[in-house]
């Protein structure tokens, strides 16, 4: 009897223990503050007032419609926190559905881009809640890993929370989630990691915290040009640089910040956030520079200085692939590839098979593409992959044979014709619904009209290289499908988009 009440007293034990147990596992992750106190105040009221204060110095400020990206500093409050409230004094006119923050890891070294498994983070405001959908979808991409280490003790986006839970509110901690990111060295796929976050952001409503300060001069950071004899100089000096760098910002050329980047040494700890902003799909309508300021003229202690700036940069994302995506010999690869499958097929009926490690990083992404051959000037060939099932560089490979010996339009290329033939490439973004043909632009978009099981497409150098106006434009496609001319009028679904053109010089 007493072993059976032992036995059974110990299964209650072992009971409320799993439950215990589970209890604790169902517990949120929360990553705690880890400045609070020498940052910014730790006190509840305090950091309140302090952030409120902030923002009321900025004053009345216009509202930047679309505002999409603020590049903001991530100093301790006594050095940034007023420039940055020239950004948050713009943010809170928004309404977004995602914050997502591009940020520098400081304290360890991240390669790609350093997620965070918790479920919030906290300041002494209270919570912020994390986008944790968003997050497990990154995980399954490469380049995406949880680091929550790198994340523990980093300041480039803990600094900002204070600010979002003052003008969002109680929002922050359930409705209105963030997407913490550590953005580290790319290896230079910014644009394959921009293809990658743009699809899972930028059909939300998104605001983009890029977390960066400007340069870093003195030498605790190793960084000391020689800007004249005087504090004057050097404040004069450390403004131009940093403007050098704002300027390719503001004008969103990737290629010109990184070029700068080099070129000068400019000490920007968020270059890397910067550079992959800059490779984001945004068509840019609007960018300022709100404020500008250093530590050196905040505190009258030149000796270090570290540089800030609030910009705010307007517009909305779309699925443009940019041009900057590709260089010159990435375009000469991709050309080369083709006329050299056609060659190969011709004269041993085989097709190239390129070992895909030594492929470009940009010509492996997933692109809809067209090959167009050309005779002497001539349409010689065209075919193309819209929606792309494969590697882009497998895609021209695959096309480029398809327009030299299967378009029914023509008779397979011979060997003969081979040296006459030009090629001309166009790769292509993902094909988005018009509906307004004011949506149109010419020698921008190309077209793609669907009608009763026909489809017709026509790239958007046609137009342009035919003298159409939109209206013939929009005839010769339904033409293209074998419709009748007014058929996007009544009922012909259109779709249009961009694309990347160049041609070898055959």
């Amino acid at each position: 009897m007493r072993m059976r009440r032992f036995v059974k007293n110990i299964v209650i034990v072992f009971a409320w223990v799993l439950v215990c147990g589970c209890i604790r596992n169902a517990e949120p992750i929360v990553r705690h503050p880890a400045l609070a106190g020498q940052w910014y105040p730790a006190g509840v009221g305090e950091l309140a007032f302090t952030v409120d204060s902030f923002l009321a110095r900025v004053g009345d400020v216009p509202v930047m419609k679309d505002m999409r990206i603020l590049v903001l500093p991530h100093a301790g409050y006594m050095y940034s926190g007023q420039v940055a409230a020239f950004g948050y004094a713009r943010a809170k006119f928004l309404n977004p559905e995602i914050i997502v923050f591009l940020a520098p890891p400081h304290r360890s070294p991240v390669r790609g881009i350093a997620l965070s498994s918790s479920d919030y983070f906290e300041t002494p405001l209270g919570r912020v809640k994390i986008d944790k959908e968003t997050v497990r979808a990154l995980m399954k991409t490469p380049g995406f890993a949880i680091n929550d280490e790198a994340h523990r003790l980093e300041h480039s986006i803990e600094i900002h929370l204070p600010f979002l839970q003052r003008i969002y509110g109680k929002k922050m901690e359930e409705a209105l989630p963030v997407l913490p990111l550590l953005v580290g060295d790319l290896g230079g796929n910014d644009e394959e990691f921009a293809r990658i976050l743009s699809q899972k952001i930028c059909e939300k409503n998104s605001l983009i915290i890029v977390s960066s300060d400007f340069t870093h001069y003195g030498p605790r950071f190793e960084f000391m040009p020689v800007f004249g004899k005087n504090v004057k100089d050097l404040k004069e000096g450390l403004k131009n640089l940093d403007m050098g760098a704002i300027r390719s910002i503001l004008t969103f050329d990737r290629g010109g910040f990184v070029r700068y980047v080099g070129m000068t040494g400019i000490t920007i700890c968020g270059r890397n956030p910067i550079s992959l902003a800059l490779a984001l799909p945004l068509r840019v309508t609007d960018a300022k520079l709100l404020k500008y300021d250093t530590s050196c003229a905040i505190t009258g202690e030149c000796d270090h200085s570290v540089s800030y700036a609030a910009i705010a940069i307007g517009g909305s994302f779309s699925n443009t692939v940019s041009s900057n995506a590709f260089t010159e010999s990435d375009k000469k690869y991709l050309l080369n590839l083709a006329k050299n499958n056609i060659r190969l097929v011709l004269f041993t009926g085989k097709k190239i098979s390129p070992d895909i490690r030594n492929v470009p990083q940009s010509c492996r992404i997933k692109r809809g593409v067209f090959v167009t051959l050309k005779k002497d000037g001539q349409l010689r060939g065209c075919i193309g992959t819209v929606a792309p099932h494969a590697e882009l560089c497998k895609l021209v490979i695959e096309n480029s044979y398809n327009a030299a010996f299967r378009d029914p339009r023509f008779q397979p290329l011979s060997r003969e014709e081979l040296d006459r033939i030009s090629i001309e490439i166009s790769i292509l973004t993902e094909p988005v619904e018009v509906h307004s043909i004011d949506e149109i632009v010419i020698g921008r978009d190309g077209l793609i009209v669907v009608m009763d099981g026909q489809t017709g497409l026509l790239l958007p150098q046609v137009p342009v290289e035919q003298g159409w106006n939109r209206e013939e434009f929009l005839v010769w496609v339904c033409r293209k499908a074998h419709l009748p001319d007014d058929a996007w009028r009544h009922g012909a679904r259109l779709y249009r988009f961009q694309a990347i053109v160049f041609a070898d010089q055959s």
